[in-house]
């Protein structure tokens, strides 16, 4: 088989893999020092940006063309923001994990529930390192939060968007002039929920329903994170 399905046996099963992985990892990480956690979680950045690499070089000795394989989807540009988190400190690290958190870890949990590398068999590389950097990056984003690197709030809500001024513009041009489609700006890709959207809003609308479509992601998000930190603090009273 040269392709597979969302939601086939396979994918069904590495899903529920990643989600064990991912629980027993916070587990084991919740009885480690804040140095060796802190350690752990560079080793894991640099592993993540390491698959990247390596799957980049497999797609070009395939014959494939670099500019195609640069780091600018929004799950790629997540193995930067996790380094430059753990190895900042300060508000910078609070600003950059935040954003790994409530902008470049619902997009990676995105990619692994509806991922665009179905076109390869299951079992060959480009999935199974597809499946392995993303789930870091999830991964990674969460130990942030449990190890009290975050503190999600509302008045916080506009780092996404500034992430988001800084980065957007210059690959939407580059995926103008190229041909690409990075962070899927020009058009989503198929059998997934953005798809949807585009039926939904049409060409025309589509950017601003991708933008209509993060901001009800963060607007749950940092709902979330609020009425938790109220609860905890009823809870301590």
């Amino acid at each position: 088989m040269d392709s597979f399905r969302h939601f086939c046996p396979e994918h069904i099963g590495m899903l529920i893999f990643i989600a064990v992985a991912i629980t027993a990892g916070l587990l084991f990480m919740r009885n480690l020092s804040k140095q060796k956690v802190s350690i752990a979680v560079i080793l894991l950045s640099i592993a993540a940006l390491a698959g990247e690499v390596v799957q980049d070089i497999l797609l070009i000795r395939e014959g494939g063309d670099i500019i195609g394989f640069l780091p600018l989807h929004l799950c790629n540009l997540g193995l930067f923001v996790n380094l430059i988190a753990v190895l900042s400190r300060g508000k910078i690290q609070s600003f950059f994990a935040e954003i790994s958190l409530v902008l470049i870890m619902p997009g990676s949990v995105a990619a692994l529930i509806f991922p665009d590398w179905t076109y390869r068999p299951f079992w060959s590389y480009l999935p199974l390192l597809c499946f392995f950097t993303h789930s870091l990056t999830v991964f990674i984003s969460l130990v942030f939060l449990f190890r009290g690197k975050i503190y999600v709030t509302f008045r916080h809500f506009w780092y996404s968007y500034l992430f988001l001024l800084i980065t957007v513009p210059p690959i939407y041009l580059f995926n103008s002039r190229t041909g690409q489609n990075y962070m899927f700006l020009s058009y989503p890709p198929s059998d997934t929920p953005l798809k949807w959207l585009l039926s939904f809003t049409g060409e025309k609308f589509y950017l601003l329903g991708l933008l209509a479509l993060i901001t009800a992601i963060l607007i749950i998000e940092y709902t979330v994170h609020e009425v938790a930190h109220l609860a905890a603090i009823k809870l301590s009273r």
